[in-house]
């Protein structure tokens, strides 16, 4: 069994749901239930006790809803959780370069030879090497989120600047956004043959 940060909190789910509000506010529980696959009261008792904790801050909005934010204090509990679950990347990390490297196969065997990459997370690293041991070339980088950063040398456009460049290739590089990142691409007019992901990042679509 895992060992509890609270009587009622397990490490993990706990850990997962403070990764989700540290990608910014959550409107809705049904949402954050959502991306963590779990019920809709556990959330519920999961929210509840964080803030009590003083991991999560509630901010009431109009029509009876809330917004979750993540607190410094809740940062800093994200980051014990993080080390303690870093014991497992060994496992996690040669998983999802395998996948990027299969994919790399798959953009050689067509004639490849230069892609974007899209989204910007801990994955993208990953997705970069796997190209570069490819002798895939990135043109370029885009993500929803990070735009104006820099990844590796690259300017992080948004995706509607990214598309204008007629990029015939585009590689999500996130694992946890893969989903929503590709139906972007998408609604921006994208062709979906364009779009290049490790099939098992999108199991659930």
């Amino acid at each position: 069994m895992n060992k509890t940060t609270a009587a009622s909190l397990d490490d993990y789910t706990l850990f997962r749901l403070l990764c989700e509000l540290d990608q910014g506010a959550v409107s809705s529980q049904r949402e954050l239930a959502r991306r963590l696959d779990s019920a809709l009261g556990l959330v519920n008792n999961y929210l509840k006790t964080a803030s009590t904790k003083g991991w999560v801050r509630v901010k009431e909005l109009s029509g009876n809803r809330c917004s979750y934010h993540l607190t410094a204090k809740g940062g800093a509990e994200l980051r014990r959780l993080t080390l303690l679950h870093s014991r497992y990347l060994n496992r996690m990390i040669p998983l999802v370069l395998q996948e990027y490297r299969q994919l790399c196969r798959q953009l050689k065997d067509e004639g490849v030879g230069r892609v974007a990459l899209c989204g910007i997370d801990g994955c993208a690293e990953l997705a970069w090497l796997a190209l570069h041991e490819a002798g895939i070339e990135v043109v370029l980088v885009m993500d929803l989120d990070a735009v104006d950063t820099v990844f590796m040398g690259h300017e992080v456009m948004s995706l509607a600047r990214a598309m204008l460049g007629g990029i015939y290739k585009v590689v999500i590089s996130s694992r946890n956004r893969a989903d929503e990142l590709y139906h972007a691409l998408l609604d921006l007019g994208a062709d979906p043959m364009s779009i290049k992901v490790p099939v098992i990042f999108l199991e659930n679509r």
